[in-house]
């Protein structure tokens, strides 16, 4: 069922769905090609940006430009959810933020600690987002999709919808 979301109602949709997901692929255009990597979404703030730890000493961390379009997909095919935000990217140095999302796990990805002076923030500023959500079970879409086709009709693909977040 399309069910397009407003700002409150949005931004909490995006949080869920990023919180539970997690992981996203951050994709960008360049040199005429679309280029994607896997991201840890640390945060998604209360006006709808996305948080990530990058360094310095990588691609994103030494070529990301202010104002940068950037695309970021989050899959979850066993829950069958999924998410499309479009926005754009800033290397933010914030102390304070890194203090607010830093956790154990980060260590893995940066050794030294988030006072590594090449740790720093990246913020996906949203600009739209779009969303695909079943609330059913694996098994109860698999009989919507077998019941359309025995039926000649559409499969009940769950709440889908785009998110306003201005």
């Amino acid at each position: 069922m399309e069910k397009d979301l407003a700002r409150v109602e949005a931004i909490n949709k995006l949080i869920s769905l990023a919180e539970d997901i997690r992981f996203c692929m951050y994709t960008t255009y360049e040199n005429g090609r679309i280029e994607s990597r896997p991201m840890t979404t640390l945060d998604i703030d209360a006006d709808g940006n996305a948080w990530f730890f990058t360094s310095r000493e990588t691609e994103i961390g030494s070529d990301t430009n202010s104002g940068e379009a950037v695309t970021l997909i989050y899959s979850d095919p066993k829950n069958n959810s999924y998410m499309s935000v479009s926005g754009t990217a800033a290397i933010v140095d914030s102390e304070s933020k890194k203090e607010e999302l830093w956790n154990l796990m980060s260590k893995a990805w940066f050794p030294k600690g988030k006072d590594d002076p090449n740790l720093v923030m990246l913020k996906v500023t949203t600009e739209e987002a779009a969303y695909w959500d079943s609330t059913s079970s694996t098994m109860v879409v698999f009989f919507s999709m077998l019941k359309a086709v025995l039926t000649g009709t559409t499969p009940d693909g769950g709440d889908h919808g785009k998110l306003n977040l201005a």
